[in-house]
């Protein structure tokens, strides 16, 4: 009688896991497959290879990564509140994030769409709103995958590097300005546009 394979998501926890306390090396087949105790076929056969499994878990960590959007004032804190809760969540798995490739970044879209809208709905034209968007979460995911990078380095580089405050500082000064950006260029199409109040 053959052996029941193990589900699917046994392996992606498993392997979350792992990646979390070991980093990316700890990601091998005869390795989760020891772990599991079963055969490294089983594995290839439920995730596929490396790279499959690896795509699978950025994935799936982030389609069940559940940021909640929330209002906050003025839609300049609102998108501030935005970054912060994106870069907190992309810093929770630090290793995961570092295995994020563009394509990747999709996985928050809908989490995009709603500081969309609401940069619409503050009287942001949509081309400026989406411009803003994009850069406000481009900005924040390669600032998260610097900071993860950074812990790799030795000790005496970390004092420009992931958890400081200087890095904290930078990260919020950069959003601050492409913020303030936003805001110079929503007033200046409000005050050349004579359809605009």
């Amino acid at each position: 009688m053959a052996k029941p394979l193990i589900p699917v998501e046994v392996i992606y926890s498993h392997a979350l896991e792992l990646l979390d306390a070991e980093g990316q090396q700890a990601l091998n087949a005869r390795r989760i497959a020891a772990d599991l105790k079963c055969s490294t076929r089983t594995l290839y056969q439920q995730v596929g290879n490396r790279e499959q499994l690896i795509r699978a878990l950025v994935a799936r960590y982030f389609s069940q990564l559940k940021l909640e959007f929330h209002e906050s004032g003025t839609w300049e804190s609102t998108a501030w509140q935005w970054c912060r809760a994106l870069h907190e969540a992309l810093l929770a798995h630090p290793y995961l994030t570092e295995l994020m490739i563009f394509d990747d970044r999709a996985a928050v879209a809908s989490y995009v769409n709603e500081l969309l809208t609401s940069l619409m709905q503050s009287g942001i034209d949509r081309r400026l709103a989406t411009e803003c968007c994009r850069a406000l979460a481009n900005t924040t995911i390669n600032h998260a995958i610097t900071e993860v990078q950074a812990l790799r380095q030795p000790p005496s580089h970390h004092e420009s590097g992931s958890g400081t405050p200087a890095a904290k500082k930078s990260f919020r000064r950069t959003i601050q300005w492409i913020i303030v950006g936003v805001r110079q260029e929503a007033l200046t199409a409000v005050g050349t546009d004579p359809h605009r109040q």
